[in-house]
């Protein structure tokens, strides 16, 4: 059984220790002085130097969003390691929770001559599970786009694994750990299991309650309200007489008690704001329509009323190098490192077809008021290493898909942000639109 070690002892280093097990976890890294020399469930929390001086025959798991910023030290020391974004999203707590007791028990037909195709964690854990199971002609096909030096290491790590290069494939049986846009073209003639999107086998994934609002407000217009410092209380009034349909989001409730507005839609996905905010949810009893990300395995979404929405969220290395844009909200949502998109997607599925950005200021600064309200800035601690600047590229990203979809759809998306640092959308003037 491969032992690693994690990077990162924050929400999703604790996933994968419940996830793998003391067995499998000898240590944890991370950048925190005041966290080193302690321990987490008796393993030792550890710093990089001591990693390299008595740790480095152990693969490093990077659990922190977006690889934290340690991936490129990584690189750059050739010290071989995964990104837990390579998973399926449900080893950083993206539906775990349904995961968990939908698949507990249950058994994949899986036939006994097998070519893994996969590079990641998953590829090494689904390996060794088979082994476990009895399997024995099984082998790894590492895909095309892992170079020799990568390979190298690969095999350097894992001696125990059968290694096989596409001329070397004789079986029609490949199992898919890793998530790829195109297979190789001479794997086109096999048989393709994939085990690597969840999604597949867990229907209770589609929400209904979700799906009888598709289309609800075909052809309107609405406002998606985030809480950049630059909105006011003034835009609210504003919005509350002239009854404009309002999508909002995250700490928008912290202004409740200095307004009559209040948004039609409330909209979170951050698995700690869900911790955070959660004595707030049951408070909101004068907004219609919630929506909550099933992305916190510790939080008891059943005590949740039925205005509540549980939607499917998605965050992982594929969905962010392809930028994926969810067509059906009530089955999956990509997180596009933004609440922001989430809540585009969800104004689309509803049927908007005119869609204003409010209080979008694309400007984080750290040690700064960062937020429409005085609060609490959960944004502002990460696991070991900043990476913010790296949320705010793909977020970036994500509003250039955002962007790029409306457009195709018949969709237009304005941003009536004022001040605003975000320049994929055609600018509005907020004071004009009523």
């Amino acid at each position: 059984m491969t032992k690693f070690v994690v990077w990162g002892i924050g929400h999703r280093g604790r996933i994968l220790y419940e996830l793998l097990g003391k067995d499998r976890i000898i240590a944890f890294i991370d950048s925190n002085p005041e966290k080193i020399g302690s321990t987490y469930k008796e393993c030792p929390i550890i710093d990089y130097d001591t990693y390299k001086q008595n740790y480095r025959a152990f693969a490093i798991i990077v659990s922190m969003t977006f690889g934290g910023g340690v991936t490129e030290l990584l690189e750059k020391d050739q010290i071989f390691y995964f990104s837990v974004e390579k998973c399926p999203p449900e080893f950083m707590g993206y539906g775990l929770q349904t995961a968990k007791h939908v698949l507990e028990g249950k058994k994949l037909d899986i036939p006994e001559h097998l070519v893994l195709y996969g590079s990641t964690l998953y590829t090494v854990l689904i390996f060794e599970r088979l082994q476990a199971d009895g399997y024995e002609d099984i082998s790894v096909f590492l895909p095309s786009y892992v170079n020799r030096k990568e390979q190298k290491m690969f095999f350097e790590m894992f001696p125990e694994i059968h290694f096989v290069q596409l001329d070397e494939i004789n079986t029609k049986n490949v199992l898919l750990t890793e998530k790829v846009k195109q297979l190789e073209p001479e794997l086109k003639g096999s048989s393709i299991i994939d085990i690597v999107d969840w999604t597949k086998y867990i229907s209770d994934y589609y929400n209904p309650g979700i799906e009888a609002l598709k289309n609800k407000h075909q052809g309107e217009r609405c406002f998606i309200v985030a809480t950049g410092p630059s909105l006011s209380y003034d835009d609210l009034a504003c919005l509350d007489a002239n009854n404009a349909f309002c999508i909002s989001m995250n700490s928008i409730f912290t202004c409740f008690s200095k307004t009559c507005w209040r948004p039609d839609c409330y909209a979170v996905l951050d698995a700690d704001g869900i911790l955070l905010w959660k004595d707030q949810f049951h408070k909101m009893t004068d907004i219609p329509y919630k929506f909550i990300a099933d992305s916190q395995p510790n939080y008891d979404y059943a005590q949740l009323d039925s205005s509540w929405h549980v939607y499917h969220s998605i965050l992982d290395d594929f969905s962010i190098r392809n930028m994926l844009f969810s067509e059906d909200f009530s089955r999956t949502v990509y997180n596009g490192a933004t609440i922001v998109y989430v809540c585009i997607q969800l104004a689309v599925y509803l049927g908007f077809k005119e869609i204003y950005l409010l209080g979008v200021d694309y400007s984080y600064k750290r040690n700064m008021k960062n937020h429409f309200t005085r609060q609490v800035e959960p944004d502002e601690k990460f696991d070991g290493m900043n990476e913010q600047n790296r949320i705010q590229e793909i977020s970036y990203l994500a509003f250039q898909k955002a962007e790029e979809y409306a457009g195709s759809h018949g969709i237009k998306i304005y941003n009536a942000t004022r001040n605003t640092c975000l320049d994929v959308f055609e600018l509005a003037d907020f004071k004009t639109l009523f």
